[in-house]
């Protein structure tokens, strides 16, 4: 099964987790939506991911979302969310997530996240905040 793990990212809590699930599932391919274009029709399987802030997930994924809602319906698809309030978590999956959406998807979660001002620099644990534990079950539902 052909596996499109896509994100996109401002602080790359996202990018971290993508690329560990890239890592976690056989025959996977990694977009990063802002620098490339995909045929979505070529995968099995669709994985999209993005940062929180104020509430909204990231701009890019939000446009994917709405642009290719039919096309995400008929594939095996996952979501996750990067964000540092867990308490919000299912406010934010509900106001993101149309309920077609949710109800088709295998999983939606959230992998924890960092503020903004707080995303680890260069040379810093670059998967503080995140639960790397969590992405990796999030994976085996997609092998």
């Amino acid at each position: 099964m052909k596996t499109l793990v896509i994100y996109a990212t401002k602080t790359g809590a996202s990018f971290q987790c993508a690329n560990i699930l890239a890592q976690e599932l056989p025959h996977c391919t990694l977009c990063d939506i802002e620098a490339e274009k995909v045929d979505f029709t070529d995968y099995d399987c669709l994985i999209l991911g993005a940062g929180v802030r104020d509430g909204k997930i990231y701009k890019p994924i939000r446009d994917i979302l709405k642009k290719n809602k039919e096309i995400l319906l008929q594939k095996k698809t996952g979501y996750f969310i990067c964000n540092e309030k867990q308490k919000k978590t299912e406010e934010i999956i509900a106001d993101n997530f149309t309920d077609d959406l949710q109800k088709s998807a295998v999983c939606i979660q959230s992998f924890g996240g960092y503020k903004a001002y707080a995303a680890p620099k260069e040379g810093m644990d670059q998967l503080k905040g995140l639960n790397v534990e969590a992405i990796k079950v999030f994976a085996q539902k997609f092998k």
